[in-house]
């Protein structure tokens, strides 16, 4: 622990407030604070957000003290600095410097994070290893993993990224490595260097007082610069001069020889980048001293690193939250953020395996464990493995245990886990995935992948572009664009959103069942039952005389539509007067917002009528302010007027599928898509010239064709409009054309040019194709190929 006194002193602040107050926990994102009691909150500004904008809910979530460049307006306990990110990261390098251990420093545009994970793994045989928690590898994220530093760890092994040139140096000055990895030169964040040997230079910055520095021969421009920079490297490849040198024996199986002794290693993949991840992993394991024979028996082990956590639909109304390659204590905090974001049941429950990766005692360990339970209301927990079996008299909540899967799968009354959500968090070693094969309900296998993590940066993307003065309605009608409506709200909600947007009465209902609280704006109401308007605080809008008269009796909160140009719904400015009359005469109805629609904002040749459309919002509302002698929501700016139209955003701005990064925009936009539409290749056969295929025997070829039988059709939403050549899927990153008609439930494409088998994954659309592309195909918007994926295809949510 460190007092509040001793972090104002490390990081050169002043303090205010009490000076004994001891920290133990870090945090800057106030969403993920769980150890409230010793916990210190850094309000950092990024290029995308400013921590200080959530100071108050920071000292509402109970924290210890702050750390701010701005004094804050409520009373705390906090220090005052100029740079934020900079008091961060000196008092964990501060930290850093009070251990003398070997430190392990992975850097390169692919493979940091499987490499830090399979070297953690093998180093663990022999070693207590403190590692970054999934990916944190960048300015904010590598501070964090050097201060879970303890005196019970060996060994540290992190992970260091960048996106920009200067931003190395200070990696390096954290981690202090003793033993450099480098893995892979690729093309991720190339556009922000002038050249790939400045990017080079700037990673291999992290390697200026490294004793050895761990790299393939299989990047020769790589290994040149190095070598002639540095003589303490260790190079493993296939080459006779390589220290570790890896080749292949008759039967296919990789022979690794170091110092004249050589190990038969059948490795449990077969994907280049894989292979090569490994043998990263056991060179630098070598220049431990970890014996070859040693990491022979470990690699065999190494299973995918699966950093998503994922939500799917369970039997018996179950919504299941799975995490189960790593179980550490930070990474069972972060499930649980993720559990809290997700859950729409009151019924929660934990099922937890031992916790294999930790160098606390068991009995503080689970009771540290016990306390995050509490914190977040779970109702139950089922453990398993005989550790934390022993252990289960400090939890404080119903628990039940077995020693292993096997016992829990074999005495575990599967039936009586209904109406709840279920966390399975556990090490890879229990197999945890054999529990959720049996809780899941049975899935079409094409899928509709959400990546939420893409979600909450398009968030934060249009959040920076809009200010923090304006506020933010997010739309979630059509099921969120195709993608999933609860779930999309969930996350929204937890983004502080401030309003969401549906089309229909019972979309707003279904949000309110599953426990969203954030005010929702009803765009097409039922007016003639008003109690969910009554009663759960739905807002309707009224956009004629006609619905006025249906709600001007009642307490109710409204938004008036006026159209402006887009002459579909809403009052005509010609009606203006009549319609704040009619308001001003009702003692119970408030309005809440006053909006029009942009006909036109994303067609640059139609910019003046834009313009006229804004000007006129303008005399609408300024004149229903006035006349009403309140102040109201004023919004009109939808994705592409918030992207071009400054003068557009006024007090709200609502955002639809920008928030599932469809934008017109293309490669200048920032936003990421956020919904991958899959299948799998069901049959490959070979089709003879001068056949045709399916119904009709359409797409007759001249030549003997290989064709793929992919499992999607139009009953899952991608329409006949793609048949015979128009559409087309990506298959090892392969574009694959439709041949013959697209049927029912499935669809058939050409792939002769490409090397895949039965079983493949095929990508409808994602980062390739994008959805912008594949609605171009068929001369439609994407709104309709999002909104489109049937019901049937299985959504499932990840976080990354």
């Amino acid at each position: 622990m460190y007092t509040l006194s001793q972090i104002a002193q490390i990081v050169g602040g002043s303090l205010h407030g009490n000076a004994s107050i001891q920290v133990t926990e870090l945090y800057t994102d106030t969403r993920k604070i769980q150890e409230k009691v010793y916990a210190l909150f850094f309000a950092i500004a990024t290029p995308r957000n400013d921590g200080h904008n959530y100071v108050e809910n920071a000292i509402s979530a109970g924290v210890s003290a702050l750390v701010v460049s701005c004094k804050p307006l409520q009373t705390c306990n906090y220090i005052l600095v100029q740079d934020t990110l900079a008091a961060l990261q000196v008092l964990c390098t501060h930290h850093r410097n009070r251990f003398n251990i070997p430190m392990v420093a992975i850097t390169g545009s692919n493979g940091k994070t499987i490499v830090k994970e399979w070297l953690a793994r093998i180093l663990s045989t022999q070693y207590a290893v403190c590692k970054n928690p999934k990916s944190y590898n960048s300015q904010i994220g590598v501070p964090l993993s050097v201060w879970q530093l303890n005196a019970h760890h060996q060994v540290g092994v992190f992970e260091a990224g960048i996106s920009e040139p200067g931003e190395m140096p200070r990696l390096k000055k954290i981690i202090q490595p003793t033993i450099g990895v480098f893995t892979h030169l690729g093309d991720a964040h190339a556009s922000n260097f002038v050249s790939n040997e400045e990017k080079l230079s700037e990673k291999f910055a992290l390697f200026t007082h490294c004793d050895t520095v761990v790299l393939g021969s299989s990047q020769p421009e790589v290994l040149q610069k190095m070598s002639s920079s540095r003589s303490n490297l260790f190079v493993w490849g296939s080459s006779p001069s390589c220290q570790l040198r890896i080749t292949k024996n008759n039967e296919g199986a990789f022979v690794m020889t170091y110092q004249g002794i050589s190990e038969i290693v059948i490795l449990p993949f077969s994907d280049k980048a894989s292979v090569e991840n490994a043998f990263s992993a056991a060179a630098t394991a070598l220049v431990f001293g970890i014996s070859l024979s040693t990491i022979a028996s470990v690699l065999p082990t190494l299973l995918p690193v699966d950093m998503r956590l994922q939500q799917v639909n369970g039997q018996n109304n179950t919504q299941l939250i799975l995490d189960y390659y790593t179980n550490d204590y930070q990474s069972v905090v972060m499930a649980l953020d993720f559990f809290n974001q997700q859950k729409t049941k009151e019924k929660s429950v934990v099922l937890l395996s031992d916790i294999l990766e930790s160098n606390l005692i068991d009995d503080v360990l689970y009771q540290n464990v016990n306390k995050l339970l509490l914190a977040n209301k779970i109702t139950s927990l089922i453990t398993i493995g005989p550790r934390i079996k022993d252990n289960r008299k400090v939890f404080k909540i119903p628990t039940i245990s077995y020693e292993s899967t096997e016992e829990f799968l074999k005495k575990h009354p599967i039936h009586d886990i209904k109406d709840t959500a279920l966390l399975l968090k556990g090490a890879r070693e229990f197999a945890f995935e054999r529990i959720a094969n049996k809780l899941k309900v049975k899935m079409h296998q094409t899928k509709l992948e959400v990546n939420l993590t893409r979600l909450q940066h398009n968030i934060d993307v249009i959040k920076t572009a809009t200010g923090k003065s304006t506020k933010l309605m997010a739309m979630v009608k059509a099921l969120g664009y195709g993608s999933g409506g609860y779930q999309i709200a969930k996350v929204l909600e937890y983004n502080n959103i401030d309003y969401l947007g549906v089309a229909y009465t019972d979309e707003a209902i279904e949000l309110r069942e599953c426990g969203i609280s954030t005010p929702i704006m009803v765009l097409n109401p039922d007016l003639n039952d008003l109690s969910p308007y009554l009663e759960m605080g739905i807002e309707p809008v009224i956009h004629s005389f006609a619905s006025l008269s249906k709600v001007e009796l009642f307490s109710i909160r409204i938004h008036l539509e006026f159209d402006t140009g887009m002459h579909r719904l809403g009052f005509e400015e010609t009606q203006l007067v009549e319609v704040v009359k009619r308001i001003e005469q009702s003692s119970s109805v408030r309005v809440a917002s006053v909006f029009s629609h942009l006909a036109t904002a994303d067609n640059l040749a139609m910019d003046d009528f834009t313009q006229k459309q804004l000007a006129s919002f303008a005399r609408i509302s300024q004149t229903v302010e006035q006349k009403l002698g309140y102040t109201v929501l004023k919004h009109i700016a939808n994705t592409a007027g918030i992207e071009r139209f400054t003068n557009a955003r006024f007090d709200m701005v609502r955002v639809g599928i920008g928030l599932y990064g469809v934008t017109n925009f293309g490669s200048t936009s920032k936003l990421l898509p956020v919904s991958t539409f899959k299948s799998y290749i069901s049959q490959i056969r070979t089709v003879k010239a001068g056949e045709g295929i399916g119904y009709g025997q359409y797409s007759v070829a001249r030549e003997d064709r290989k064709i793929a039988v992919v499992a999607v059709g139009y009953a899952d939403g991608y329409t006949r409009l793609f048949s015979q050549g128009i559409g087309s899927f990506y298959i090892q990153n392969k574009e694959a054309k439709v041949v013959g008609n697209v049927c029912m439930d499935m669809t058939m494409c050409d792939v002769s040019h490409i090397k895949c088998d039965e079983g493949d994954e095929v990508v409808i659309f994602g980062d390739r194709p994008r959805v912008e592309i594949v609605a171009k195909q068929i001369g439609t918007i994407p709104y309709e190929v999002l909104t489109n994926v049937s019901e049937r295809v299985t959504r499932v949510f990840y976080q990354e």
